[in-house]
């Protein structure tokens, strides 16, 4: 009878804090955790409410707003690890305190992006174009999975992808390099992305492949911006043990940049620098290279090659980019999910005769947006 007492007690509580919390707190925009808009409370009306529309849309209201989310989030995660679960939200939990996301069967779209690039390079062959192709975590650290973890097999998908792309585009595969350098930091804990460190070596690779000289590692002045970096697989599965990333800042000390964002206001449409330093103060600290996603970009530097070059890319090559800015003196950036414009036609109007696609393997196998090459 006490046990039943208190059970009863403690379910009351908890009903109330709730609807306490849920009456206090204010309704939240926007979700640092999740980074992403929350659903805010519909209007209700006659038409939606017949419709059903109204419900559906209270319904993920209340989702988004329950008081304490992230806190519940992190019980739930949490718990289900202790109880010996490794595959949260497709996230494995690796080992080195390192979240791996979940690689699976790519080949329908991976076969209709490279179709796409196939095509864009045969149609126009004044252009000379090179590809960065880089693998994900789960290729470089199979050895971290958890016992029965597996992802499917990114180096069959890197030689399917070698083997099938035009003979008219060059590819630099960096997978043997970053797999030589496996035990630095290269990627990640947290997030999806490769470290600044990996994506030297990336740039490395893709310079021995357009011909030119990478800037030594030695020259740059390398220094941790933050030490407080949860990243996308992190927010997909939380815990409340999760040691945080570092994210580290490759500068040239004798580099000048100008770097003109397309889609912000024209009052603020350019910055000095290479880096967001505001961002760091963001949840998504990786946006402090080069502000994060956006459409189009331009980079002017002081480097004495007079020669442009357009670059196609995925997330990836944020972090890559600034090390690439000192090899050419102006770098026109478009990302294909916000970019619809004629990609040939932009790269003849600025009088770029060189193309760079940067991609990782995960982007490559699940983007839709490589149909606007067209």
């Amino acid at each position: 009878m006490v046990k039943n007492k208190t059970l009863t007690v403690v379910f009351v509580a908890y009903i109330l804090i709730f609807a306490i919390g849920g009456i206090i707190v204010k309704d939240r925009a926007f979700s640092d955790m999740e980074n992403r808009e929350l659903e805010q409370l519909p209007e209700a009306s006659v038409g939606n409410i017949i419709s059903g529309e109204y419900s559906e849309k209270f319904e993920k209201y209340m989702s988004d707003q329950i008081v304490f989310k992230d806190f519940l989030m992190k019980l739930k995660v949490s718990s289900n690890r202790m109880l010996g679960q490794t595959l949260v939200s497709d996230v494995y939990f690796g080992e080195g305190d390192m979240l791996i996301k979940n690689y699976v069967n790519p080949y329908n779209q991976l076969s209709t992006n490279i179709k796409y690039i196939n095509e864009f390079a045969d149609a126009n062959p004044d252009f000379e174009i090179t590809w960065l192709i880089a693998p994900n975590a789960c290729y470089i650290y199979e050895d971290r999975l958890p016992a029965y973890g597996s992802c499917y097999d990114q180096q069959e998908v890197l030689a399917y992808i070698v083997g099938n792309a035009s003979d008219k585009i060059k590819i630099a595969d960096c997978a043997p390099a970053l797999m030589k350098s496996k035990n630095d930091y290269i990627y990640y804990n947290t997030d999806h992305h490769w470290t600044a460190k990996g994506a030297y070596i990336g740039y490395s690779v893709l310079c021995d492949e357009l011909g030119i000289d990478a800037t030594p590692e030695i020259t740059y002045d390398i220094t941790m911006a933050s030490d407080e970096f949860y990243g996308t697989l992190y927010s997909n599965a939380p815990t409340f043990t999760q040691k945080p990333d570092s994210i580290f800042l490759y500068k040239n000390p004798d580099g000048e940049y100008r770097v003109e964002y397309a889609d912000r206001s024209v009052d603020k449409n350019w910055e000095d620098s290479l880096y967001s330093y505001d961002n760091l103060n963001e949840k998504d600290k990786y946006t402090v290279y080069l502000d994060g996603n956006h459409s189009y970009i331009k980079i002017t530097s002081n480097s004495k090659n007079k020669e442009k070059l357009l670059v196609v890319k995925d997330s990836y090559a944020h972090c890559l980019l600034p090390l690439l800015a000192d090899n050419f003196s102006e770098i026109h950036v478009v990302d294909l999910r916000y970019y619809h414009q004629n990609v040939s036609d932009l790269a003849r109007e600025n009088d770029i005769s060189e193309i760079v696609f940067i991609n990782n393997i995960e982007f490559l196998s699940t983007d839709n947006n490589f149909l606007w090459l067209q």
